[in-house]
């Protein structure tokens, strides 16, 4: 071979680019951070969840269930300290039928009476309080 061309393949500059290149490498790439929103155990977060209790909360304002929840005897400080303890599953029923009772119509009119009642119902369950029908 010739001589010009050995001195690039020399065990000298080998473990030079060899350390160079180990040296490198340890230099960790551009790092970048990011604010991510918190997860529930079940994987919804924290915000749809506050989402779904407020959408609750707004058709609990509403004046029909508001005197349907009074006949039984509750009032809305009641309501309001139980609804944080709903389960996620109760909770996502309700803000699901809840979105219905805004509306009008002769449909809407149902989903909102079997919204009234499923409400009635799992408030008085959730204050030990019971349903007698004579």
């Amino acid at each position: 071979m010739n001589g010009k061309n050995i001195w690039i393949l020399d065990v000298r500059i080998c473990w030079v680019v060899l350390m160079a290149f180990s040296v490198l490498s340890l230099v960790p790439a551009n790092g970048s951070a990011a604010l991510i929103e918190s997860r529930l155990a079940d994987g919804s977060s924290v915000a749809e969840r506050a989402a779904m209790i407020e959408t609750v909360r707004q058709a609990l304002e509403t004046e029909v269930v508001t005197q349907r929840l009074a006949d039984f005897g509750l009032t809305a400080d009641e309501i309001a300290a139980r609804l944080p303890e709903l389960s996620d599953e109760q909770l996502h029923q309700l803000a699901g039928l809840s979105g219905d009772l805004a509306g009008g119509g002769a449909v809407e009119a149902v989903i909102a009476v079997l919204l009234i009642i499923f409400l009635v119902v799992v408030i008085l369950k959730l204050v030990d309080r019971e349903i007698v029908i004579r």
